[in-house]
Order: structure tokens, then sequence, then C-alpha cells
């Protein structure tokens, strides 16, 4: 396990340096997945606004060992509300804690989801960007119901905390592009160059 997390530093250098294009994303998510041996790696991202009262996340990233289906094949997992699937989960993943669960041990809705989607067992992590739940990251396994490992939940939540850190790092050097554009439009009002 310590090549996943080598991979995962990989991965979270390359993000920043190359930046957080779905490619290098999804390049990163199968690198680790593959290094893992799970089934299904995906990154949903919190919206920042209710819709309609309810708090949605969408379907960012993804990656699919093959004969698995992918995230961009289902509707019902675009985008979903954890709050209606697990209504627990989602204080435990914003209190920075990490959630699991087998299909058997899964809230009813969220059950019948990962039946939907041949998942017999998950582990997600929560991606903070800051003090903020920017969203979560999450492993499936698809082809057995087992408890996730002390190990495995490490290397998600470190995966998590990569993805966290080349997000604030995306936000940062964004903010100084437009800090840089508003000086030049200034300096060009004010005549100086």
């Amino acid at each position: 396990m310590i090549e996943a997390f080598a991979k995962i530093a990989e991965v979270t250098k390359q993000l920043m340096e190359t930046g957080f294009a779905p490619h290098h994303v999804s390049a990163g998510l199968a690198q680790v997945g593959s290094m893992v041996g799970v089934d299904r790696v995906y990154v949903y991202e919190n919206q920042p606004f209710p819709v309609r009262g309810r708090m949605f996340a969408d379907a960012r990233y993804g990656w699919c060992a093959p004969g698995v289906k992918s995230l961009e094949d289902s509707a019902s997992l675009k985008q979903i509300s954890l709050r209606e699937l697990a209504p627990l989960w989602i204080d435990l993943l914003v209190q920075g804690q990490t959630v699991s669960t087998t299909l058997i041990d899964a809230p009813p809705r969220m059950r019948l989801l990962m039946m939907e989607h041949k998942t017999q067992s998950l582990v997600l992590a929560p991606i903070k960007v800051g003090k903020e739940m920017w969203g979560f990251v999450g492993f499936d396994d698809c082809n057995r119901s087992r408890p996730w490992g002390s190990l495995e939940v490490t290397v998600l939540k470190s995966l998590a905390g990569g993805l966290g850190t080349a997000l604030r790092h995306r936000q940062m050097r964004s903010s100084l592009s437009q800090t840089r554009t508003q000086l030049a439009e200034m300096m060009m009002m004010s005549g100086t160059r």
C-alpha cells in the first residue's frame, strides 16, 4: 500500500501543475483505483445552493474497472442528495469522518441505488478545501461485500486530502489571475504601464 500513497502524492502534484481538468483527474483516479484494487472511484462536488430546499452533489469525475458501469452511464448517479439517500452520512462527512457500508447494511434508499449499480460495498471520504466541505470521494467494490480495512480508508482519506489540496491550489491560482487582471485594468485606466 505504500505504492498507493506514493501514487496519490504523484497525482496531487500533477493536478497542481497541470490543473484540475477532467482528463487529469480521471487519469489520477484510475491510477489510484487500479492500485488499490477497487471497481469504481468517483468524486462528487457539493452544490453551493439548495435546489427547491434540497442539497445536491454532482458527479464530477470518475473511473471504473472494465465491465463496471460508470457514473457517466447512469442518470441516477449524476446528481444525488446524500441527505435523502443516507440521512446521517452527510453530517459525518462534514465533521471530517469517513462513512462505509455494505449493501446489506446500507440505509434503504442507498441500498436501492447500490443494487441498481451492483455495488456490494462502498466507502466515502470528505474533500475539504480550506474548512469547507467541497464534496466527497468514494471507492466501490462491485464484486464482494466487505468491511473496508483501515489501510484502505487511510488511502481514501489521503486521496481526499490530495484532491482538496489541488482544488485549493486551483482556487488560489484563479484568485491571483483575477487580481493581476484587475491590476492591469487599473493601470491602463490610469494611463500608466
